[in-house]
């Protein structure tokens, strides 16, 4: 899945989830687009202001490497972290306090997650974060585990509904990297897996069958 287009003629040096063009023919409408290029940005938009960086909603544009290197790779970094802060924007965290919740409260946090169509785990040595529908709950296993949760019985619970489940391997080392890199914090980290993985990506990678 991609989540920004780059517009540029040159080669450029970034994640696969950015569509990289030559042409605003081959853009993907709707996601957010970075032209590269004074001359690219000034035929299409023949009065666009230079000072700034957004030309109309959703189309920015900034100079070749070659042109002004540090404009470039500032717009193309605050690029990057826009794109990345708009999605993280779409999703909301809600962390499930066993303590402070109503029994009903947690019965319905309990149903709000098995109804997810499609649910993407993240499992820190305390943490469980659970993705599906743009929400994340947040469970503290050591706070579960206070409260008399036996805390393997709900990991394996989790395990059992997630299409995904995701801990310190290779692909979470991808992950942490995006968001230590974009400031955003861990609980983060199966939204954008989600958001950047199609249905096809995400059951083909780390597939935990559900219970018949």
């Amino acid at each position: 899945m991609k989540i920004a287009n780059i517009v540029t003629k040159n080669k450029i040096d970034i994640s696969e989830q950015f569509n990289i063009v030559e042409s605003m023919d081959n853009i993907i409408h709707g996601l957010p687009t970075l032209i590269v290029g004074f001359d690219i940005v000034n035929n299409l938009y023949p009065d666009f202001d230079i000072l700034d960086i957004k030309v109309e909603d959703n189309i920015y544009w900034t100079f070749k490497k070659n042109e002004k290197r540090d404009k470039y790779e500032e717009d193309l970094n605050w690029f990057v972290q826009k794109v990345y802060d708009d999605l993280v924007k779409n999703s909301s965290y809600i962390f499930v306090d066993v303590i402070q919740y109503s029994k009903l409260t947690l019965t319905k946090i309990i149903k709000k997650i098995i109804s997810f169509d499609k649910i993407v785990t993240y499992h820190t040595s305390d943490m469980l974060y659970i993705n599906g529908d743009n929400f994340i709950f947040g469970i503290d296993l050591k706070l579960m585990k206070y409260v008399g949760f036996d805390e393997n019985k709900i990991i394996n619970k989790i395990k059992k509904i997630s299409i995904v489940f995701l801990s310190d391997n290779e692909i979470i080392i991808e992950y942490k990297k995006y968001v230590e890199d974009l400031g955003l914090p861990n609980k983060y980290i199966p939204y954008l897996y989600s958001i950047t993985h199609d249905e096809k990506d995400i059951t083909s990678s780390i597939h935990i069958p559900r219970e018949s």
